[in-house]
């Protein structure tokens, strides 16, 4: 992370390179033997990618959409404006289907949280979308804590 340090007004931002790439497309997963299901995925896997911020540090994400409807990145329990909070209620732009949006905020408070995929309110949904989720730790910008060993389990 460092392409995104100062994050002053944290929305859709230019900046020569991402910290993060989310894509977000559609795959079939084995829950457990021989239980498969079609869900939506974030670089190709379920759970998505582990993604660590630290609290306070400006971050930039490329989100692209690889489905065919239109879609959004959801930063559940995070306190950032709401061009990039991902909630439609909360009037955050969707990513168009088969497109991109770049979007930088600043994580606070730190926590282990998770990202979920939205879509338009009022629409039918695939059964899929709301099966998708990935990590997201916020490292606490004044005390990291001491330890041997993280294990994060999705």
């Amino acid at each position: 992370m460092g392409a995104a340090a100062p994050c002053t007004g944290c929305g859709e931002v230019a900046a020569e390179k991402a910290d993060y790439t989310l894509r977000i497309g559609t795959g079939l997963v084995e829950l457990a033997p021989g239980h498969i299901v079609s869900t939506t995925l974030y670089n190709g896997q379920f759970p998505g990618p582990l993604l660590r911020f630290r609290e306070g540090q400006g971050v930039v994400v490329d989100v692209f959409n690889d489905n065919r409807h239109a879609g959004a990145v959801h930063w559940h329990g995070q306190m950032i404006p709401s061009n990039v909070d991902g909630a439609a209620e909360e009037g955050s732009p969707f990513v168009p289907a088969h497109g991109m949006r770049r979007i930088a905020f600043m994580p606070k408070p730190s926590a282990s949280v998770f990202t979920i995929r939205m879509s338009r309110p009022g629409r039918p949904q695939p059964r899929h979308l709301h099966r998708q989720a990935g990590p997201v730790y916020i490292e606490p910008k004044n005390n990291p804590g001491a330890y041997d060993r993280e294990v994060f389990l999705c």
